[in-house]
């Protein structure tokens, strides 16, 4: 049997490679998470500690604030809601649809003690901004000598 193997395929356009490549990784990985498609944990989170309190930052893109629940409970901050389907204008299609929609949710575990009555939140431009400020139990405290 004679196979003939094109090692250089002529490209047409050149995000054609692109798209060829995206495919071959979504091809590979897809056996791996039985999906066919790269799975990408929603919304993206960034968490960072500082003196007196933790903030979390989540992308949230086209979510309303009345869609978004935050609940911290057992040492778990948990961010959960629904992100609404974008509508394609009549007699359009899409070319290309990679935002998440529906329901999402998120938990981490959080570094310290919280104090649950100072926890504020703030969704704005399309990023969820959440404060938790230390317990006064995970407080560094100076312990004087007798």
């Amino acid at each position: 049997m004679v196979v003939r193997i094109q090692r250089y395929p002529a490209i047409t356009s050149p995000f054609e490679s692109i798209s060829t490549f995206e495919q071959e990784i979504d091809q590979l990985f897809g056996g791996f998470l039985g999906t066919g498609a790269v799975r990408r944990q929603y919304p993206a989170l960034d968490v960072a500690e500082y003196e007196g309190e933790s903030v979390i930052v989540a992308e949230l893109p086209g979510v309303r604030r009345e869609d978004v629940k935050i609940s911290v409970q057992d040492g778990t901050l948990t961010i959960s809601g629904v992100r609404k389907e974008t509508a394609t204008p009549e007699k359009s299609t899409w070319l290309r649809n990679e935002s998440h929609a529906g329901e999402f949710s998120r938990t981490v575990q959080l570094p310290h003690e919280v104090d649950l009555n100072a926890v504020g939140a703030e969704l704005a431009n399309g990023v969820l901004r959440i404060v938790l400020p230390k317990a006064a139990t995970a407080l560094p405290r100076e312990i004087r000598v007798k």
